[in-house]
């Protein structure tokens, strides 16, 4: 940074801008956005409007000459309403038309035309031309009166030509954007060479030092904290990129410095800020065993720092760092070694941040208040993340801190400037973040909140438990040995009339993180079993998944079992499906509560196996009975020959150790005949069903017929390439 800025300075020619120009420029700039914008828009109105006024003029010529040439063979006098009168006049047209009538929203008479039902339930004006969307193709509409108070409409797929037009508005706009970033580029060189500065922040302390160390200027608030100062110990130039941290031996005791340096030459200029607190606000609750805790007590120096920064300034900054490979370290060399390299992060944390709290294990806390540095951690946020999650060594191993993070300004535009608001914020950000992979961090502003909404919506799961808003549907799966249905996935469901716009996953997140999801996963487990009763004499089981948070809460398989029993069931008749995403971290525990299950004649099923961190250690000491080979693989599995080798592989070392395969996302006859070939014992997917009621589950248990539902995907598939709207 400091040697691009040294660049500018010697090819440009900087001169201090007052208040009055520096505004002028900065309008000038917003200006030539808003021109750009406004000729874009009305370029883009313009061309859309004249060119689809000539194809609608086209496309109602074919409308009127259709209308003419079938009143012309149908004869005068003909009554429409009639059903033998419709379908002659189909005969006439031919597919691709509509009859309808004015009324009723543009009532379509009878069946057998292009569209059934009425025209408005396709957003179409009858009277008027126009393009719809259904199905994923974009068809255009035209008219013409025919026998009175009936019109014939013409409908044709206008999905390329659609594209052609889109395409040609697309060059247009691009073809403007570049003329106006070359027009800006233009403006912003102009105003850097007559009299643009790079800007430096202000710093509360400022001193120049020689290559040796010699100071040799500083400002008086320097001289105050630190005296008459003549020489450092320190090569500054090491620390020419990004903020550093630095303690001077100052009149009261030693200081730590938040720093940039800046190369003049041979001099380096050094700016920076007391690092307030830098020891104490660490809030660490550990038990007596060293093991990070959840006491609340580093949340509530938290809380407590966020009142103080929002009661002395208009903005603060909260974050939560996610250490998200921190289980895996635990796992593979400790506790103790996990700690340690959390505890280094933290330690890199405070030279970048002013207060940093460790909140829980693989959790960091993150606070800035407003004041000179504030714009600067924002704009340094990536390399400061880069630099918090290089390789850290310890006792000759290397670690690499994988981090996940998400950050939140808190200012006036926040309905509420509380801290619960503000963690909400942030944990917002973290989520989205960790969801969508496309970034290690986000940071929240209340501007941005329309793209975070679903991590804002909150509900009340024991309310919605109490009033019935939840319910279970079952996936078959169908052995192929067998030739039957041999048991059911119970996926969890929110009822569609409750309008909860987020997706199932999503939900299930939300329960696990508001601390809901005991009382949800019984619901389940009760559901489920009382359906596996149901089941009963029909050799069918039920599987229910089941989540890191229940399986390692206190009293889980006793809970279990307790359900399990109430119903009665019989051995075999349920089965738990756990994901190897979490066994690393809770390995040891998992596999006793498994045991006692399996002991208890609950079948043990591994799901999306191959997808995380696979170990045939897990089959070998996990009690499981089946592994479920994730739909990844099956996805092109016709020509991948990875996937095949890899799902061939699962299934020989399933079949020796006595255990079954279920491949999931099975979708069309060809997967299944080359699952088949493999020697996969178990398929579940869209050929088979999707998820179901429970009375239809128990109907298609005994109705079944996979022959007749190949030939129906075949025939499906045949007809993919056919016109929408055939006659």
């Amino acid at each position: 940074m400091s040697v691009q800025r040294e660049n500018l300075k010697k090819s440009l020619l900087f001169h201090k801008l007052n208040n009055s120009t520096i505004f002028k420029a900065v309008l000038t700039g917003i200006l030539i956005v808003l021109v750009e914008i406004v000729c874009g828009t009305l370029i883009y109105d313009s061309y859309c409007s004249y060119t689809y006024a000539e194809i609608y003029t086209e496309y109602e010529s074919y409308a009127e000459r259709a209308a003419e040439d079938a009143a012309a063979r149908m004869g005068e006098d003909v009554d429409y309403s009639l059903p033998e009168e419709q379908a002659r006049l189909r005969e006439v047209l031919g597919g691709g038309y509509v009859l309808f009538s004015e009324a009723g929203g543009g009532r379509i008479a009878g069946e057998g035309w292009a569209l059934s039902g009425t025209l408005s339930q396709y957003g179409i004006d009858g009277l008027n031309s126009s393009t719809f969307e259904h199905d994923g193709t974009t068809y255009i509409f035209a008219s013409h009166s025919i026998g009175g108070v009936y019109r014939i409409g013409l409908v044709e797929d206008f999905t390329s030509r659609a594209q052609a037009i889109s395409g040609l508005v697309s060059n247009m706009v691009a073809y403007l954007v570049i003329t106006g970033v070359l027009i800006l580029a233009v403006f912003i060189v102009y105003v850097g060479w007559s009299g643009y500065r790079v800007f430096t922040p202000k710093h509360f302390y400022k001193f120049t030092v020689d290559g040796e160390g010699k100071v040799l200027a500083y400002n008086k608030k320097f001289r105050n904290g630190f005296g008459a100062i003549t020489k450092l110990d320190v090569d500054f130039s090491k620390f020419l990129v990004g903020y550093n941290l630095i303690s001077i031996n100052g009149v009261n005791g030693s200081r730590t410095l938040s720093f940039t340096v800046d190369k003049l030459g041979k001099k380096y200029v050094v700016r920076g800020d007391e690092i307030m607190n830098s020891s104490g606000a660490v809030g660490v609750a550990q038990s007596e065993g060293g093991e990070v805790t959840s006491t609340g007590k580093a949340m509530a120096s938290l809380s407590k720092a966020f009142d103080e920064f929002v009661h002395r300034g208009k903005r603060t900054l909260i974050g939560i760092i996610v250490i998200s490979n921190l289980n895996q370290i635990s796992v593979l060399f400790g506790k103790q070694m996990a700690l340690d390299v959390q505890k280094e992060v933290i330690r890199k944390a405070h030279e970048k941040f002013n207060y940093v709290y460790e909140l829980d294990f693989g959790r960091i806390g993150i606070a800035c208040p407003d004041g000179n540095k504030f714009n600067a951690v924002i704009a340094e946020m990536g390399n400061t993340l880069n630099y918090l999650g290089q390789p850290i060594k310890m006792d000759d191993n290397l670690f690499a801190a994988e981090l996940k993070s998400g950050f939140a300004v808190c200012d006036d535009t926040m309905p509420e400037l509380t801290f619960e608001y503000a963690m909400q914020a942030a944990e917002a950000a973290l989520q989205r973040c960790i969801d969508t992979k496309v970034a290690d961090f986000l940071v929240y502003h209340e501007a941005q909140k329309n793209v975070y909404t679903k991590y804002f919506i909150k509900y009340n799961i024991k309310e919605m438990l109490s009033e019935g808003a939840f319910e279970l549907e079952y996936q078959p799966q169908y052995s192929i040995s067998g030739n039957r249905i041999e048991g059911f996935e119970a996926l969890f469901r929110v009822k569609k009339s409750w309008n909860v716009n987020v997706d199932t996953f999503s939900f299930i997140t939300y329960a696990e993180r508001t601390g809901a999801m005991v009382q949800l996963g019984d619901f389940i487990f009760d559901t489920g079993m009382r359906f596996a009763k149901q089941l009963e004499g029909k050799g069918v089981s039920v599987s229910l998944n089941v989540s890191p948070v229940q399986l390692m809460q206190a009293g889980f398989t006793e809970n279990f079992l307790r359900i399990f029993k109430k119903y009665d069931l019989k051995p075999g008749s349920v089965c738990v499906e756990i994901t190897e995403s979490f066994l690393m971290a809770n390995f040891d525990e998992t596999v006793r509560k498994l045991s006692i299950l399996k002991e208890n004649g609950i079948e043990i099923h591994l799901d999306d196996f191959g997808t995380e961190y696979s170990s045939l250690l897990y089959i070998k000491k996990i009690p499981v009975s089946a592994i479920k080979i994730d739909k990844e693989f099956t996805n092109g599995l016709l020509k991948d020959k990875a996937s095949q080798a890899i799902i061939r592989f699962i299934t020989n070392i399933a079949r020796l150790i006595s255990c079954t395969t279920i491949c999931e996302g099975v979708e069309t006859p060809q997967e299944f005949d080359m699952l088949k070939a493999i020697g996969c014992d178990t398929v579940q997917g869209w050929l088979i069903g999707r998820s179901m009621k429970p009375e239809d589950a128990l109907k298609i248990i005994d109705t079944f017929d996979y022959e007749a539902a190949a030939a129906a995907k075949n025939a499906q598939l045949a007809q993919i390439k056919q016109p929408k709207f055939a006659k």
